[in-house]
């Protein structure tokens, strides 16, 4: 059967009895599959505008009486038929927040560990038969000061051609004693590295100029994985079901990673054999589903992991489309579900490290904590869920344009901010946490979450009582934003407050089960560093007032944006920030907070959207 995807009008043909989220994933169309087609996270909505499916109970549960009528159904939950038209929305994530987010500042000496060497190769002769390797190895061995040279075949089977192009003068790339590629001619001026963050949501990637620290430019897209999952047990789940689909999601990230550079490389017109090194920082899970690695003992307890070391492999062995020798570092993971983008992280915010205590708290789709006092380091992760990416959330999205970011609630009515210049069509977790604090300021919600009865709301303005709507299943919810005529309704409903308070619990009670570990309180913390895209737009008020966090002086919280992405750039440049890194992973130890008495009681108490002590 043949069907239509709008705007872009592309055709595809589907194949008997798969489902269009199947055909849309196969296709590599971008659809959000939270739940991996199994229907119960109603994000993977398309509109239909020819030969509109029925709706299903299914559909009746996760989208609104107003969508369904405009022709949204659920994917997982639509069979194809031949002429029907789907609209999917393409829009990426926000690249304005993205490089807004990503903190580039930070003093970092310049020594990459790559050297580039311009020198003259003596031209073979009769009474000089040495081969291309011996004559260029002799050069090479006085500009090194080393007899001991290592070089690849693919660096071998350039060489005569290379020497005898520019009348043999030539540049070497140097890594150490490992010759990693020979050019005709003076290309010292060209020497390149991309630092990359690969997160469970995004993955951004920056293209550095080795020779004078210069980022050229920042890049960011949708981790391709999410077509099978948004958190990382969904991704773990599916990649076991099989040594193919393992492979599947390995390809899915690398081939996000080399759009990226391919996009870079493209809009700076820098050529990617120029590219020798990468950095990546990535969580365990994401770290080893790159790597092809059996993630099969990370989702089961004790959550043991294949490797936590550092690692230093050629871009060739993993498909990295730079400088096929070019070096490709992964920073060490720390242990569980505490990785190596913690690790960029503090390596990216390193005034962490020079005294007193401080709690580094990375939001994402997983949290991670990382707490350093004067006596020691420690580490750990809290199943805050994906609420903070929009998950879980009825009409929640990632930060793309349409995005609700932002709302300030007045007995006149409701100031929204919206990313991009278009209607609201969703919120997402910055205008979730900021929209239910102001609720609960105008007295909309209580401090147990719970939406006020309207009949019964004397204190509120008509114009706010007037946009408590009586909800289904999902129980009351508060228009944000009216869509009016063509645009769709924005609201929070009950379910959507009472995901929230899951998520935050999580994180305020991971955050004072260890405090209370390292023997100090959260008044003896001098600063809680807010570390990810998300976090940069959140404010210390509406975080504090909701108990994201627990009460602490507003003036010592602040966010660096993506920390775990500086750390990479940081390590990019200086090759002894990297040896640094794998030395602090070392020192963390790790803490495992499942089936923590001392957190399932916290967790509890710090369910209300009030200042939690």
């Amino acid at each position: 059967m043949r069907i239509t995807i709008k705007p872009e009008n592309r055709v595809l043909d589907t194949i008997a009895g798969e489902s269009l989220m199947e055909a849309l994933v196969l296709k590599e169309i971008p659809v959000q599959n939270i739940c991996n087609g199994q229907g119960t996270c109603g994000k993977c909505k398309v509109r239909i505008l020819a030969k509109t499916s029925k709706p299903t109970p299914i559909d009746f549960e996760h989208l609104t009486n107003q969508e369904i009528e405009m022709g949204y159904r659920l994917a997982c939950n639509v069979k194809p038929e031949d002429g029907m038209e789907i609209e999917v929305s393409f829009i990426e994530d926000s690249q304005d927040r993205k490089e807004a987010a990503l903190l580039t500042k930070h003093k970092t000496n310049l020594d990459s560990g790559l050297k580039k060497v311009f020198f003259h190769v003596s031209k073979p002769s009769l009474e000089d038969e040495r081969g291309d390797w011996e004559r260029t190895e002799a050069h090479l061995a006085k500009i090194m000061e080393s007899d001991v040279i290592n070089f690849s075949l693919s660096v071998l089977k350039k060489l005569p051609s290379v020497l005898r192009r520019e009348e043999f003068a030539v540049t070497a790339t140097l890594w150490g004693s490992q010759v990693l590629d020979i050019e005709a001619g003076d290309t010292t001026r060209l020497l390149f590295g991309v630092a990359v963050d690969i997160g469970t949501t995004s993955v951004a990637v920056s293209l550095v100029d080795l020779n004078t620290a210069n980022v050229i430019k920042v890049v960011s897209v949708e981790n391709g994985q999410t077509a099978y999952g948004a958190d990382v047990i969904s991704r773990i789940s599916y990649a076991r079901e099989s040594r193919a689909k393992r492979l599947q999601m390995r390809d899915a990230v690398r081939k996000t990673i080399n759009r990226l550079i391919q996009r870079l490389t493209e809009e700076s017109g820098i050529s990617a054999n120029n590219i020798y090194k990468m950095t990546i920082a990535a969580n365990t899970t994401m770290n080893h589903l790159f790597l092809g690695l059996d993630t099969s003992h990370l989702a089961v307890a004790p959550f043991v992991s294949v490797s936590n070391s550092s690692l230093e492999l050629a871009a060739s062995e993993l498909s990295m489309e730079i400088n096929r020798e070019g070096r490709v570092l992964m920073f060490p993971n720390i242990g569980g579900f505490v990785g190596g983008d913690t690790v960029g992280a503090v390596i990216g915010t390193p005034e962490l490290l020079t005294g007193g205590n401080h709690l580094l708290i990375d939001l994402g789709t997983n949290c991670e904590l990382f707490l350093i006092t004067t006596e020691e380091m420690i580490a750990c992760s809290t199943a805050a869920g994906p609420a903070f990416e929009g998950a879980g959330i009825r009409q929640g999205m990632r930060a793309k344009s349409g995005a609700i970011e932002g709302a300030t609630i007045t007995e006149d009515g409701v100031k929204i901010k919206v990313i991009g210049s278009q209607k609201a069509i969703g919120i997402c977790g910055s205008g979730l946490i900021e929209g239910i604090e102001q609720m609960k300021s105008a007295g909309i919600i209580n401090k147990q979450g719970k939406i006020i009865d309207p009949e019964k709301a004397s204190d509120l303005s008509a114009e706010l009582r007037d946009r408590i709507r009586t909800g289904g299943k999902e129980g009351r919810e508060f228009v944000l934003s009216f869509g009016r005529e063509e645009g769709i309704d924005v609201s929070l409903t009950q379910r959507d407050i009472g995901e929230l308070q899951l998520a935050k619990g999580a994180v305020c009670a991971g955050i004072k089960t260890l405090v209370r570990m390292a023997g100090i309180s959260v008044e003896d913390l001098d600063s809680i560093v807010l570390a990810g895209t998300f976090a940069t737009y959140l404010k210390a008020k509406s975080i504090l007032e909701i108990g994201l966090v627990p009460n602490i002086k507003q003036e010592k919280i602040r966010a660096v944006g993506n920390a775990a992405h500086v750390g990479a750039m940081r390590a990019l440049l200086d090759q002894a920030v990297f040896y640094d890194a794998i030395k602090l992973a070392k020192r963390v130890k790790h803490i495992e907070l499942g089936g923590n008495k001392e957190f399932t009681g916290n967790f509890m108490r710090s369910m209300s959207l009030e200042r939690i002590n």
